[in-house]
């Protein structure tokens, strides 16, 4: 039930986004030596589902994966683990984790497509304005003149650009 409605607000999610030229969402998925099972299997569950779409190490993504699986013999259980993080501008920023064992790398991945889902529509919007005010705020820091406020964050300064004064003003008020 828990994938279902994290899989349905995604979908909302990337469905109201205008911005985005594709209505999939493009997700980075990579793997350690022997997470490849995992690797492929969650690759081919985001190219199945509607709202992803796996991408290569080449084109944009919003989201990066990292899968990794502890060493195993053929008839042992996968041990695996994965990390997502926001694929910003000029930073990466965690998203999320999860940690899961079963018996098939395809059942990992399952549990993994699901938790991945979760972590971005829990935390992508608010991750990607914390990430807009830090840059701002670098930017203030690191000059004596103006810094131009992203769009996002206009409304909440009621400004198109700062000085560092105004910055100290209006984040004390």
């Amino acid at each position: 039930m828990i994938k279902a409605l994290a899989a349905l607000a995604l979908f909302a999610y990337v469905s109201a986004d205008a911005q985005e030229k594709s209505d999939k969402f493009p997700v980075f998925v990579t793997g350690l030596e022997d997470a490849t099972p995992v690797t492929q299997s969650l690759i081919r569950m985001l190219n199945a589902s509607k709202p992803f779409e796996a991408v290569n190490k080449n084109d944009s993504s919003k989201v990066v994966v990292l899968v990794s699986c502890m060493p195993r013999k053929q008839s042992e259980i996968f041990a695996c683990m994965y990390v997502s993080h926001l694929n910003g501008p000029t930073i990466k920023t965690f998203l999320g984790g999860g940690l899961f064992i079963a018996k098939t790398g395809e059942d990992v991945a399952s549990y993994f497509l699901s938790s991945i889902a979760q972590d971005i529509v829990e935390r992508i919007d608010s991750t990607s304005i914390e990430n807009l005010r830090e840059g701002l705020e670098s930017c203030l820091v690191m000059t004596d003149s103006k810094c131009n406020v992203p769009d996002p964050l206009q409304k909440e300064f009621n400004a198109k650009q700062l000085t560092l004064g105004q910055w100290l003003l209006k984040k004390s008020q």
